[in-house]
């Protein structure tokens, strides 16, 4: 069921149908698979499928975070960092960032580099933004060796 709604969410196969992958990965997330949950709240942050609603995405990566997903966790603190459905928390950020970080998930290592690289919510410390991103990039985050290029690293 997981699958089936990836394939639709991406458009591999069949047509792409933001719905459809709803309606398959809500199937899965009720069988317990974090995955499904995670993408359900995608789908819920950016208005796919579903009409756009930062707390019913909230919702989705919290139950995914707490079965142990790791960009589920991540992405929680994407929406305090943003202030999506939630206020703009810097703090509650880095400490969802740090939970995903440390058990190897170079999307939060790569945010973690975001918020000292520019200040948010901690002194501004361009050597611990290259740190973090240095350790994205370790595990082939593109996103991490871009920031380490535009830095001169």
């Amino acid at each position: 069921m997981f699958y089936i709604g990836l394939y639709y969410q991406n458009g591999w196969v069949v047509p792409p149908d933001y719905g459809e992958a709803m309606r398959w990965y809500v199937q899965a997330a009720d069988r317990g698979n974090a995955t499904a949950m995670n993408n359900i709240g995608v789908l819920y942050q950016h208005g796919w499928g579903a009409p756009q609603d930062y707390g019913e995405a909230m919702r989705w990566f919290r139950r995914a975070a707490e079965r142990g997903n790791l960009t589920a966790t991540a992405n929680i603190g994407s929406l305090y960092r943003l202030g999506l459905g939630v206020p703009q928390d810097y703090s509650e950020a880095m400490r969802w960032y740090h939970q995903a970080a440390d058990r190897g998930d170079a999307v939060a290592m790569t945010n973690i580099g975001i918020l000292y690289e520019y200040g948010m919510g901690v002194p501004k410390d361009l050597s611990a933004a290259v740190a973090w991103y240095r350790r994205a990039a370790a595990l082939g985050w593109p996103s991490a060796k871009e920031a380490l290029a535009r830095l001169g690293q």
